[in-house]
């Protein structure tokens, strides 16, 4: 039996979904409003054609109309007003649908009939183009219907509205109804279409954040690899010498043994001279096991770099192809140009991996889908420079010195490390820093969101 699946927006940020929608009302209402602003000869055509005699009134009355719906639309549209755009466009759009209505309950029956038709494709194309919560369609034909009932019946007092009804109305009142339900379907659909692609972005950030803690527990492993290797090296250096220490030791108790061994007479001045050197090979013997100890628990907590010989080029590039899936998921564009010329670090090879993965997995996860995220190696005199540069939506300067200052270490842990709440930003600065690197940001209209990545080339 075959069951359909279905996404569940329970556990949805609700903030993203907003911002999401609010970017999707913003971008029809612009499209609806530029619309109706050029398709005013249309309108002035339509008048000359069926109001020869009244066109002109009609032409002065919708210029007004239009000046007065692009002020509307340009103060609702000011930073210091930021009026929300849904009820910026009732205002605009009210305005036409009174304007519409009024002429169509005013004008003579023998010539309203094109005016209606129009009327209905302005409901059609309104409710087909526009994304906005359905309540506000159906305001839109309330006020339509109402004034267009009023308004004739105080024009038309010996008319019935038989007249209206077989004289276009009854067609406008039939689709602008039905254009209401499209509205209410399209904005249904939309909503989910997007409330899904808002939690696919989610998933994606997830599978960002697993990635980053992947990368830590490589590190960690790594590190304590490393620590192992020279702990047991140090452990057998320290096996060998005392083994060697101990052999001699043991022959020189023999020798004494052998001395002893030799005369049963009361002790000598030399047998005490013997017996001294069993009570210095005693007091070695303890040395050396005090030695072995230390060498047991002696284990730094302190990081412990070891700097080599690093091709940067082919750091960086294999840091873009183990994250081109989480971009290519987000719909981002990774773009890589490496300086073909050698740049040779001196760096730590675990530490510069995961100041590299942190860094680029966190500008993708802070990206604009379908923007590009452009990597450039390249270098000057002294330094290697890695510049990553993003063109989306801008994070602003406040929200990067947040995130770049977002360190909290680990309070129950002995060990240099940070907690899974520290900003991946904050994390690859800290670590580009202790290893003599640095890294710089920026977010402006001309650079987009700009981070510069610096380390000292190795001659």
């Amino acid at each position: 039996m075959l069951s359909d699946l279905k996404f569940s927006f329970v556990n949805i940020d609700q903030e993203s979904l907003s911002n999401e929608l609010g970017a999707k009302v913003k971008y029809y209402a612009n499209v609806i409003h530029w619309t109706l602003i050029y398709s005013l000869p249309l309108f002035w055509l339509l008048d000359y054609s069926f109001l020869s005699t009244d066109w002109l009134p009609l032409f002065g009355t919708r210029i007004v109309l239009v000046i007065l719906c692009h002020s509307i639309y340009l103060y609702g549209g000011m930073p210091k007003n930021n009026w929300d755009t849904e009820i910026t466009m009732s205002f605009i759009i009210g305005l036409n649908t009174v304007f519409y209505a009024v002429v169509c309950s005013v004008i003579s029956i023998s010539s309203v009939l094109p005016y209606f038709l129009m009327f209905s494709v302005y409901f059609l194309l309104l409710n087909i183009s526009i994304f906005w919560k359905p309540v506000y369609s159906i305001i839109q034909c309330g006020v339509a219907y109402f004034l267009i009932i009023v308004v004739f019946r105080l024009i038309n007092r010996y008319d019935g509205y038989a007249v209206l009804i077989s004289n276009g109305g009854g067609l406008f009142f039939v689709i602008s109804s039905f254009s209401c339900l499209i509205g209410f379907n399209r904005y249904q659909l939309a909503k989910k279409e997007i409330a899904k692609n808002v939690m696919i972005e989610m998933a994606n950030n997830r599978q960002i954040d697993q990635y980053e803690k992947i990368v830590d527990q490589q590190k960690q492993i790594n590190e304590a690899n490393r620590k192992l290797t020279k702990l047991s090296q140090y452990r057998y250096d320290t096996l060998n010498m005392m083994l060697h220490d101990f052999r001699n030791f043991t022959g020189s108790i023999q020798m004494s043994l052998d001395l002893l061994g030799q005369t049963n007479e009361n002790l000598t001045e030399e047998q005490k001279e013997i017996l001294g050197y069993i009570g210095i090979g005693n007091d070695k013997l303890n040395y050396l096991s005090q030695k072995l100890t230390a060498s047991a628990i002696d284990d730094s907590e302190k990081i412990d770099y070891s700097f080599t010989q690093i091709d940067l080029g082919k750091k960086v590039e294999q840091a873009v192809i183990d994250l081109s899936d989480a971009a290519t998921m987000k719909q981002i564009n990774l773009q890589l140009n490496i300086d073909p010329s050698s740049m040779t670090v001196f760096l730590d090879e675990i530490f510069l991996d995961q100041v590299l993965a942190k860094l680029l997995s966190n500008v993708i996860r802070y990206a604009s889908s379908g923007t590009i995220v452009s990597v450039h190696l390249h270098k000057t005199d002294t330094k290697a420079i890695v510049d990553i540069a993003n063109k989306g939506k801008l994070l602003g300067r406040q929200k990067l010195d947040e995130l770049f200052n977002d360190i909290e270490s680990k309070k129950d842990s002995s060990t240099n490390s940070y907690s899974d709440n520290t900003s991946g930003f904050a994390v690859s600065r800290n670590l580009a820093e202790q290893m003599g690197g640095k890294l710089t940001y920026n977010s402006d209209e001309m650079t987009g969101n700009f981070y510069r990545l610096e380390f000292n080339i190795y001659k």
